[in-house]
């Protein structure tokens, strides 16, 4: 199996010539950012017990606490921006600024602050920011300087150009493995002006590069690596002070021991900085299943934001289990083993105990604090943990009544007559949440658990994708997508409940395959770019089903002749796209198992290139959805949990102009 999946690849020429590599360019803001609804965040919070509301309230006030270390780690200026951007936008200053910048730039200046703050700084997922055209770089000076007087002219100087400037920080972590360019970068990872060569000296020289920590230079030149805990000077230690206040006043309130224990550790781990407290809050988590209703992540998590996935970004998760729905999840999980037996892993299948079941968690987001939206996500990511203790699932749920939201529908509809046959519009509307939700189920709970490797290749308590470094995050979300899209039609899932019969599994899984052309197209024309690490393995999976012939590009209307401005993406035979997922899910498991990372580097450079961004296919692709609404994004309504632990909107309206207004209590 390896060895025809690696000749495939191999041998397969690029769907068009390479491009040259340009400079990356920074995103257009959105003409019109969407204001989501949370009102129906009032119901479930209403249904949880007085307890349950007054621990949620402790836990939601410690992570918004936890805001201000996220902002300094996607900018260095990211708080001062943020600032500058409420204090503009308040009722009392609201007409001002419009007055100040013109009606067409106000509009421009209030949709980037919706972005800056759903994204919590100024970069998208994707890694490029985004930039003012139409405020000039004279106007926003004069708001910096306004809002934010108490901040140094240089500092005023940096913002100003980050917003206004569309060379200036473009990209928020270099785009390669060596680091090039990284003192050209915004991240806040790393010190600005230290460069890539500079840190892989440091790093071979016996720095080591911690989960929570953030590399300086030191007074006499070298590079360092400080953590960040409650005594880190400046905003990191005020910050982590108050997400401890909090947690403790939450621990006489936890629902279990468990949970219980998890905040005493996470409290302790942001007090002393010792990484066994973090290790150690993630096993109580882990073994706290499902027995709390309100259940809590926090803490330095995910490395996609640092360009040799070692330091963590501040994330935290506050969501409310749906028992119901969760009674399914569970029981998918309890087979975890059947479908590990069905995995074209060799000998890198693992053997789970006999009632093996890893806590599978369907939610409602109450609180999400992260660079990017999820879908769900797979915890802890020591791999050492998830083997001995296991791993935890959290699949988020729609709120009540947003699939079924009239302007969701319309804005998906839109999207599926760029992108679809006209034919399969309204079947993918009717079977995208249930294609979705299946896609997000195997993904967690099958593949980001499945599968073993060599530990001598890597050591006990290493993560092998944090050792295989740039590329190994893509390679594990793409290890996880094909696993969710080589088993979706499995009857096991009509056995667990997932499907009333084989014909709707057939049909569910066919829609997916559908659904997943559509998303890849999708965050091409929203992104620009093929860097984001989920983007990145899709890319690899799509160029592979072109080459074998179980996708292909066609004209839409399906009779005229395919252009790049016409032309989608379909599925030409379902049979062979699962063959096409079964076989690269075998290779990419081998190579993890392995650390075959020479594999891993070709596979990447010759089937997924990063340059093909360039090429006429993904610039019409880019064309062609600049307008559609879903690319836009949305930024939520503001809501507060008062000390009292009532819930209450901040704007009586799901309306951008509202909305802004309230910013400053959010």
């Amino acid at each position: 199996m390896r060895n025809t999946i690696l000749a495939l690849l191999l041998c397969a020429p690029l769907t068009s010539a390479r491009a040259v590599v340009q400079k990356p360019e920074p995103l257009p803001v959105p003409a019109k950012v969407r204001v989501a609804s949370t009102a129906a965040l009032s119901g479930i919070w209403n249904n949880l017990s007085v307890n349950e509301r007054r621990f949620a309230a402790h836990v939601i006030a410690a992570a918004r606490a936890g805001k201000d270390v996220l902002y300094f780690q996607n900018h260095r200026q990211g708080l001062m921006i943020k600032k500058v951007l409420e204090q503009s936008l308040t009722a009392a200053n609201f007409k001002k600024t419009r007055a100040r910048l013109g009606p067409q730039a106000f509009d421009e200046y209030l949709n980037y602050a919706a972005k800056f703050e759903d994204q919590f700084g100024p970069y998208a997922p994707s890694n490029q920011k985004y930039v003012l055209r139409k405020v000039s770089a004279a106007q926003a000076a004069r708001l910096f300087e306004t809002y934010a007087a108490d901040s140094s002219a240089q500092d005023r100087q940096e913002a100003v150009a980050l917003l206004t400037d569309p060379e200036y920080e473009v990209l928020q972590i270099p785009e390669t493995e060596d680091g090039a360019g990284l003192e050209n970068c915004g991240g806040n990872f790393y010190d600005r002006g230290i460069t890539g060569p500079q840190v892989e000296q440091a790093v071979k020289a016996g720095l080591d590069v911690c989960l929570f920590c953030r590399v300086a230079r030191g007074a006499d030149g070298k590079l360092l690596a400080q953590p960040q805990t409650v005594d880190s000077p400046g905003v990191v230690g005020r910050a982590l002070r108050a997400v401890v206040a909090e947690l403790r006043q939450a621990l006489a309130l936890a629902q279990t021991p468990r949970q219980r224990a998890e905040l005493e550790d996470l409290a302790r781990f942001l007090e002393k900085g010792d990484l066994k407290d973090f290790r150690q809050a993630n096993m109580e988590w882990v073994r706290d299943g499902t027995q709390s209703k309100v259940d809590v992540m926090l803490g330095f998590i995910e490395v996609y934001q640092d360009y040799r996935k070692r330091i963590g970004s501040w994330e935290s998760y506050v969501q409310i289990v749906d028992p119901a729905t969760t009674s399914q999840s569970v029981r998918l999980a309890h087979n975890a083993q059947y479908f590990e037996d069905l995995m074209p892993y060799g000998q890198f299948k693992k053997r789970f105990p006999a009632d093996y079941a890893p806590p599978a968690l369907m939610v409602y987001y109450f609180q999400e604090i992260a660079s990017g939206r999820s879908s769900g996500y797979n915890l802890p990511n020591f791999d050492d943990i998830r083997r001995d203790v296991g791993a935890k699932n959290v699949i988020r749920l729609p709120l009540p009544g947003e699939d079924a939201d009239p302007e969701m529908m319309r804005i998906r509809r839109e999207l599926y007559r760029e992108f679809l046959p006209p034919a399969k519009v309204e079947r993918a509307l009717s079977m995208r949440a249930k294609a979705w939700r299946v896609l997000v189920l195997l993904h967690e709970i099958i593949g980001h658990g499945s599968g073993t490797y060599d530990e001598s290749k890597y050591g006990r308590e290493k993560d092998p994708i944090s050792e295989l470094g740039n590329l190994g995050s893509a390679l594990e979300e793409q290890r996880a997508d094909l696993t969710a899209l080589a088993f979706a039609g499995d009857a096991k899932l009509v056995d667990v409940g997932v499907y009333k019969d084989q014909a709707e599994a057939l049909a569910t899984r066919n829609a997916l395959y559908d659904e997943y052309l559509v998303d890849f197209l999708r965050h091409v024309s929203k992104e620009r770019s093929l860097i984001e690490d989920h983007q990145r393995g899709n890319w690899l999976f799509i160029h592979m089903l072109l080459e074998s012939g179980a996708a292909a590009w066609t004209a839409k209307d399906g009779q005229s002749q395919p252009t790049p401005e016409n032309q989608v993406l379909i599925v030409r035979d379902y049979e062979k796209f699962h063959a096409a997922a079964v076989q690269l899910l075998a290779e990419l498991q081998r190579i993890k198992a392995v650390r075959d990372e020479d594999a891993m580097h070709k596979l990447f450079a010759d089937h997924a290139p990063l340059e093909a961004i360039q090429e006429p296919w993904a610039q019409a692709v880019i064309a062609r959805g600049k307008d559609l609404a879903i690319n836009a994004g949305s930024v939520e309504q503001p809501w507060q949990v008062t000390p009292e632990a009532r819930f209450r909107l901040l704007a009586p309206k799901p309306v951008l102009e509202k909305a802004a207004q309230a910013w400053t209590d959010w």
